[in-house]
């Protein structure tokens, strides 16, 4: 009590309030470097200063909404793989129609064909037998 009161007379009320203010926004530099201190509330904010709160408050602000480097990175390669499906659905989805349109000129063909042999059928038993249609048939 008796430093505070030299402190007082030596600077005076004046001296005392600027080194008051100058300690509460700039803080207390030795103490400052202690670890934790400043999550105790009424000392960690005097001993590491209003300017370094607010400044400290405001980075943890921008850097809330930024994306890590780990997700980032995590993202594009999911990208890169969905990229990488479609492509290769695109190129089936490319081959299959391909093998559709050889399928209906097949049966258009054997349709076409189908009924050539139908209209040379002129025998009046309705029908002929043909070698393969032998060949399945166990009877004959």
């Amino acid at each position: 009590m008796t430093i505070l009161l030299a402190i007082v007379r030596y600077l005076g009320v004046a001296g005392c309030a600027v080194v008051a203010l100058l300690v509460y926004y700039e803080g207390v530099p030795v103490v400052s470097k202690i670890p934790y201190i400043n999550v105790i509330p009424l000392i960690g904010n005097l001993a590491v200063g209003e300017k370094q709160r607010y400044a400290a408050e405001q980075v943890r602000l921008a850097t809330s909404q930024m994306v890590t480097k780990f997700e980032r990175d995590a993202i594009a390669a999911q990208l890169a793989e969905e990229r990488r499906r479609r492509l290769i659905a695109d190129q089936l989805t490319t081959e299959a129609s391909k093998r559709a349109e050889a399928a209906l000129r097949a049966k258009s063909e054997a349709e076409a064909g189908l009924e050539a042999r139908i209209a040379a059928d002129t025998s009046p038993d309705g029908g002929r037998w043909s070698e393969e249609d032998q060949q399945w048939d166990g009877r004959r």
